[in-house]
């Protein structure tokens, strides 16, 4: 029987806690309102959107042997990611993120520890060889060391295609002369100015920058524009601005980037084209924002089948106004 292609994820899961004032926030005293805890990372984040959308899914990532690492796992399970390659360190604590939000939603302050990641080594790797070997897609974001980073595009990219998620302008440095390995590049505006060593302020800055990203090695770039849509730009020539109409109501944007690359992997195990890649991506993109939470509950491969119209392409914008 044949085996059923799976991906793996290399990079990020951590626990979110998320505390919110009811009323305007006092400084140096303790405010009333409410807690959520949650599980996240751009790694984490993209593969379980994979996993709910119906991919076989693979995470490698770092947990400390404490309550926040049981935490993280059973979810992970729940959504259907094989969490047999975790690594754990006894006695060390589980990347977190917390942060505090005024009355509006507005953040006022936020504390990260994910420092456990930085523990991954190149050995932990080649411990894991022969799952990465036989992915069919590896995701993976810069948040890990740049040595992990490096290794798995040098001895993995020739064979098995890499996702590369450029999660933050200061994580994108790492990108600057290492496309060479890359299959999918995703950043956005601010990522790619730093990847590409340019300004983009309109759509020929757009074009330019994602020829340069192409020079660079990767293979395909899909540069998120936020509401003003995703430029595509492959190795092949291909490219192909797309926006979408605009939506009546978002409800939390936080997750649209990571449930993007989520699908850019479905959909790649699944053989999409680029123009079916692009209207999938997006529409759990749109999925995504019209729930509370930053990874929809509900995403399923039914619900985006039954809701590809949400991702109708708004034929009124035109590339060459755009103003970035």
């Amino acid at each position: 029987m044949e085996k059923q292609p799976y991906i793996v994820g290399v990079g990020a899961l951590n626990i979110d806690i998320m505390g919110r004032s009811r009323r305007p926030l006092v400084q140096e005293d303790s405010n009333p309102g409410t807690i959520k805890v949650s599980v996240g990372g751009a790694t984490h984040n993209a593969c379980e959107n994979a996993s709910r959308l119906g991919a076989n899914v693979t995470l490698i990532t770092t947990i400390g042997d404490d309550y926040f690492g049981q935490i993280a796992e059973a979810a992970c399970r729940e959504a259907g990611i094989n969490t047999e390659h975790f690594i754990t360190f006894a006695g060390q604590f589980s990347s977190t993120y917390m942060s505090v939000h005024n009355n509006n939603g507005e953040m006022n302050i936020a504390v990260s520890d994910m420092s456990i990641l930085q523990n991954m080594t190149i050995a932990h790797l080649h411990e894991r060889d022969e799952v990465l070997r036989g992915a069919a897609a590896i995701v993976l974001d810069t948040g890990l060391p740049e040595e992990i980073i490096n290794c798995l595009l040098r001895e993995y990219g020739a064979d098995v295609p890499i996702f590369v998620d450029s999660v933050s302008t200061t994580y994108a440095e790492k990108l600057i002369d290492n496309l060479q390995g890359v299959y999918t590049l995703k950043p956005n505006l601010l990522e790619a100015e730093i990847i590409s060593g340019m300004k983009i302020t309109d759509f020929a800055d757009l074009e330019k920058a994602a020829g340069i990203l192409v020079s660079k090695g990767a293979q395909r770039v899909f540069i998120s524009l936020g509401r003003q849509g995703v430029y595509y730009r492959d190795a092949e020539g291909n490219s192909r601005y797309r926006c979408c109409k605009p939506m009546e109501q978002i409800a939390n944007a936080t997750g649209a980037g990571d449930s993007f690359m989520g699908t850019l992997l479905y959909a790649h195990v699944n053989g999409f084209s680029f123009e079916e890649t692009l209207q999938a991506a997006m529409c759990v993109s749109m999925l995504t924002i019209q729930s509370d939470a930053t990874i929809n509950p509900q995403m399923s491969e039914q619900l985006l089948k039954e809701n590809l119209h949400l991702a109708e392409e708004d034929l009124s914008v035109s590339p060459s106004a755009l103003k970035l």
